[in-house]
């Protein structure tokens, strides 16, 4: 029986980091998005990105932040139609990594990194057919960890739905030094 290799890192387009910041987060939803019209890719968060809309991005600044809206669908909801915590957690995971885009260089989180921690506490519900803006900022930025924050609000009234605090760690292969 042969050893198990180690899966080769995704081939990484050094002209995504040629786009401006803005072009580098529309990027990363039309890489997720594509998988929705691919039958049998198993991508499991493939059901949130229909939904999930780029709504701006603050480049500049000591917490380079990117804001989404997001249209709660039945699908995503628990029992009590309801946003389930289990999609508020999974809305958090992509959307917080994206702030990570407009700081990225080669070497430096240009793969965005892969968590180590996810906190995520629910305050208020966010009812099916209900729209809210997820707003996710770099708290600290460094060469292999980062902090990054999430805030979910509803859109109609403003209410604190949910928070999260993300950690991440750098995975980007090591630059060669000329």
């Amino acid at each position: 029986m042969s050893e198990p290799q180690p899966s080769k890192p995704q081939k990484h387009a050094e002209s995504y980091l040629d786009l401006s910041s803005e072009e580098r987060v529309q990027a990363l939803i039309s890489q997720f998005a594509a998988k929705v019209d691919q039958p049998g890719d198993p991508e499991w968060t493939k059901t949130l990105f229909p939904y999930l809309v780029f709504h701006s991005v603050k480049p500049d600044g000591p917490h380079p932040s990117v804001t989404f809206k997001f249209t709660v669908q039945p699908q995503h909801c628990n029992r009590l139609n309801n946003l389930h915590g289990g999609c508020t957690a999974s809305i958090f995971d992509f959307c917080t990594s994206t702030p990570l885009a407009i700081v990225a260089r080669p070497g430096y989180w240009s793969y965005l990194g892969v968590s180590r921690t996810l906190n995520t506490t629910y305050l208020r519900p966010a009812p099916a057919g209900s729209e809210v803006l997820v707003e996710c900022e770099i708290v600290q930025i460094g060469q292999r960890l980062c902090s990054l924050r999430g805030t979910m609000r509803r859109v109609s009234d403003g209410a604190l739905v949910a928070t999260c605090e993300h950690g991440k760690v750098n995975t980007d292969p090591g630059v060669a030094k000329v």
